[in-house]
């Protein structure tokens, strides 16, 4: 074996490059995971280049009060008995604690996302030094603990107090989750440098590139091509795909991210979820004798956080029998349609609207795991959608991503190197075998340590030696949308950080004394904006005039922009770009009524106001959400009792397709008004096909109340048609038609009209009506956040129009 084609951290640091490393600090490298993190320390053998890394273990105090010590610190934080449980104390309470009132968990993936006071009736909300809100205060808290423990061991092992972090994230960190983890980290007073984050998949590569050295199977470059290394990070909460290129260079052997994936939600989080919706909670109903429809989304969420523990325990019971039948990463056939099962005795208790639901032992089958897994292996480009529960994203989209953005064929990597807890799952292991068969499949002895051991050989080396020996880059396009067709690309995917400034200087002004410039900003596509740029320009200016950008991305993968025209310049606080989640204009409207019905029920010692709900219910009828609208408006009328709402409520479950709540809902508002001629319809209309004889009943009243309605009409019509009297059928069908047409061209008919309208010309044979009724129904109102004739367009474009 040739020892210079060995990749060692040895060989990426040139003979040239100062290696003495300060003695006076000490060297942290924390991973901080969804459901676990992990701190370890990096030092200089004494003498030597070489390095060694210890992960440390923490001392956790648990629910009992009695101490205990892991390298495994779980991200949990719990109050219990008026006393702060940070670990697996903390941990432990998942199954007797409420999720957002006195424990918090998976709070990494919520940061930078702001919704006010999520956790609005938090019983440490305003408890000095603690004070939980939100996901924000939670890594606040958490790093506070985290910090004393790290400070502490440091004391106890002689070990200089002065430290240096450096903390692993997702490579695709999302919605301004970097800033807010600086944020967290410097109040806390953790010394930060430059570039202190670095990305999970390059601090995985950096440890085994580590930990191979000295092994039997160490890492080989090529001498012929630069080998591509393919990293799967697959956690509790993301799953992250890197590609480097390794190879060798002048001063020696070197490595380099050439491709990140897109974002994607996804991990065993995720696992334990499917796994809790599809079998543990079904079950936990019937052991209980209630039924699913009995409860609203909110109340299956809370439910299902009860139960996740219990999930997330059984997979990893049945992963590991699975995986200790394993061979050359291959599961047996049989297992995977084996009724053999994992089961667990444990107490479980959940206080809902419908009494206390209790269970003391749960299973889980291999064939249940099997199929379970089946939708995050499945090859589709979209996720897979399931009615009320947030969608399950599948391992090939970032995989795809990755290697779409690479500009490489999967029989071009050499390595797939396996990190995070959740790649210890023998369906993962063999699905990736399988995936890219030309490849050596890398796994860490100890995946959930891993990283935390690279991250802090990344702080030596960063703080020590003032070297980082993977450049990070973008991981997707910065655009402007201008008044060109597409967005124009300031920065592409792939841009090494930090960069240099990009000028863009042919933009130029799209009317003539134009006297506000907009330059919106977005990461990826227009869908994902982070902020506009605003010029404006007193008297305006000549259609044409040059209007200048420069965008340039700092070590610490924040944004810096700045615009200027005819010697007026704007810029914007430092944004990060990657930090940005993925937001339609209708999902944003939403966002701000969450925000702000979150900080009423604060206020309101933790009840949501009326007031609160109604533009929430407002929000998500305005984003099409006709499911959370109606749930929204049902606890609406739980908290402030008003029969009138019953009517709207199976309106809104109607329109959802929910019809057993409908008429459920229909069916109160009739008892309480039974000569209401819309109440009549509705209910009518919903029992058709179920109560044939009782919807003609409610129909007729329905329209001898109110014979002038068109949809109570064209109904009455079908209905006597089924009858058999046509002729009866056909005036109503004429009279309504005529009605609704005269309407139509008044602009005067309602929204829900068209749909009758469209669908009674098409029956009547008037198809050009029909498609022109379909097409002139009113769209969502949406707004933006930027006015189009504000835009600036590219020059050449310009001309193009003169």
């Amino acid at each position: 074996m040739n020892s210079s084609n060995i990749l060692s951290l040895d060989s990426m640091i040139p003979e040239s490059q100062n290696t003495s490393v300060a003695t006076s600090a000490t060297y942290v490298g924390i991973d901080f995971g969804t459901s676990t993190t992990v701190v370890s320390i990096a030092s200089q053998v004494d003498g030597e280049r070489k390095i060694k890394t210890l992960p440390i273990k923490l001392t956790q105090i648990l629910e009992d009060g009695t101490k205990y010590q892991s390298e495994k610190l779980p991200s949990v934080i719990a109050w219990y008995n008026g006393k702060l449980l940070v670990g697996e104390g903390a941990s432990n309470l998942k199954y007797t604690l409420t999720k957002g009132k006195n424990i918090w968990f998976s709070f990494k993936m919520e940061i930078g996302e702001d919704l006010g006071a999520k956790y609005y009736n938090s019983e440490v909300g305003d408890v000095p030094n603690i004070k939980i809100r939100n996901p924000k205060d939670c890594v606040r808290v958490f790093f506070m603990y985290l910090r004393m423990l790290i400070t502490k061991y440091c004391k106890d092992n002689d070990l200089s107090e002065n430290i240096n972090y450096a903390v692993s994230i997702p490579a695709s960190f999302e919605a301004n989750q970097r800033k807010e983890l600086m944020e967290a980290l410097e109040t806390n007073g953790m010394t930060i440098s430059k570039q202190s984050l670095i990305d999970e998949p390059n601090a995985a590569f950096i440890s085994y590139v580590h930990d191979s050295e000295d092994s039997e199977k160490p890492l080989l470059i090529s001498p012929h091509y630069n080998s591509k290394v393919l990293v799967f990070d697959f956690g509790g909460g993301t799953c992250d795909i890197s590609i480097l290129e390794i190879g060798k260079s002048a001063t020696g052997l070197y490595s380099k991210n050439i491709a990140i994936s897109k974002f994607t939600k996804l991990g065993g989080d995720d696992v334990d979820r499917y796994i809790t919706y599809k079998y543990i909670m079904p079950r936990f109903f019937q052991y209980n004798d209630v039924k699913e429809s009995d409860f609203r989304t909110k109340e299956k969420q809370y439910i299902a956080t009860q139960l996740y523990k219990v999930s997330e325990r059984l997979k990893i019971l049945m992963c590991r029998r699975i995986a200790n039948q394993m061979y050359q990463l291959e599961i047996p056939a049989h297992y995977k349609n084996s009724s053999d099962k994992e089961t667990i005795s444990v107490p479980v208790s959940v206080d809902t609207m419908k009494g206390t639901l209790r269970q003391e032992s749960f299973f889980l089958t291999a064939k249940e795991l099997s199929d379970a897994m089946q939708v995050f292996m499945n090859k589709s480009r979209i996720a897979t959608q399931i009615k009320g529960q947030e969608d399950y994203n599948n391992i090939y989209m970032p995989i795809n991503s990755a290697i779409q953005k690479a500009n490489v064929k999967r029989e071009e990597i050499d390595y797939v190197l396996l990190i995070g807890g959740s790649a210890q799952n023998p369906f993962i292991q063999e699905a990736l075998k399988k995936e890219f068969e030309d490849s050596q499949i890398l796994v860490p002895q100890d995946l959930q340590t891993h990283v935390s051991k690279g991250a802090a050989i990344h702080s030596l080396l960063m703080n020590g030696m003032n070297k980082c020996i993977i450049q990070p880059i973008t991981s997707e396009p910065i655009l402007v949308i201008t008044k060109d067709i597409h967005p124009r690309v300031v920065m592409p995917a792939g841009t090494v950080i930090p960069s240099n400034a990009e000028v863009i200087d042919d933009l130029v002004t799209s009317r003539d004394r134009q006297d506000v410039i907009e330059l919106p900003i977005c990461v990826g596509n227009t869908n994902k904006m982070l902020f506009n740029l605003r010029i404006e320009l007193q008297g305006g200016v000549p259609v044409n005039t040059p209007v200048q950008l420069a965008i340039e991305i700092n070590a610490d993968k924040l944004l810096l922009a700045q615009a200027s025209c005819m010697g007026i310049q704007c810029m914007v606080e430092p944004q990060n770009p990657f930090a940005n989640k993925e937001l339609t204009t209708e999902e944003r409207i939403v966002l701000v009524a969450e925000r702000q019905a979150n900080l009423e029920a604060e206020q309101n010692h933790g009840t949501p106001t009326k007031n609160g709900l109604r533009k929430l219910r407002e929000a998500y009828i305005k984003a099409g959400n006709s499911f959370r609208a109606a749930e929204t408006l049902e606890l609406q009328t739980e908290l402030y009792p008003s029969p009138d709402n019953y009517n709207e409520i199976g309106v809104l479950y109607s329109n959802a397709g929910v019809e057993d709540k409908a008429i459920e809902y229909y069916e109160r508002a009739y008892q309480n008004n039974p000569n209401s001629a819309a109440i009549n319809f509705n209910l009518g209309h919903s029992l058709m096909h179920k109560d044939p004889q009782r919807a003609r009943q409610l129909i007729n009243k329905a329209y001898e109340k109110n014979p002038t309605d068109g949809a109570t009409m064209i109904t009455l019509a079908r209905m006597e048609r089924q009858a058999g009297n046509r002729e009866r059928s056909k005036e109503l069908e004429e009279q309504a038609y005529d009605m609704l047409l005269r309407k139509w061209k008044a602009e005067t008919l309602a929204s829900h009209e068209y749909s009758w309208l469209s669908s009674l010309a098409s029956d009547l044979g008037h198809l050009d009506i029909a498609r022109q009724v379909r097409q002139s129904q009113p769209g969502l109102e949406t707004e933006k956040y930027y006015d189009d004739e504000n835009l600036t367009r590219t020059r050449s474009n310009a001309l193009d129009k003169l």
